[in-house]
């Protein structure tokens, strides 16, 4: 089986153009560890056009509202 790294790295840019995703990134859910997608604001839609899984791996959306740089 393929590491959380591996398969984020092969599925982040898909994930990036999905319409009010603002980021990617690594945490744990449940204790193992799973792709966060961080979205502006919670939407159905969005929800709705993301996976739970990639690769056996679990899929967290997490609201973050959009990141700005300092």
């Amino acid at each position: 089986m393929a590491s959380v790294e591996e398969v984020k790295r092969r599925h982040e840019l898909r994930l990036l153009g999905t319409t009010g995703v603002v980021g990617v990134g690594i945490g744990t859910k449940d204790g193992r560890e799973c792709i966060r997608v961080y979205v502006a604001e919670d939407n159905p839609r969005v929800r709705a056009a993301l996976p739970t899984t990639i690769e056996d791996v679990a899929v967290e959306v997490v609201v973050s509202g959009r990141f700005h740089a300092r």
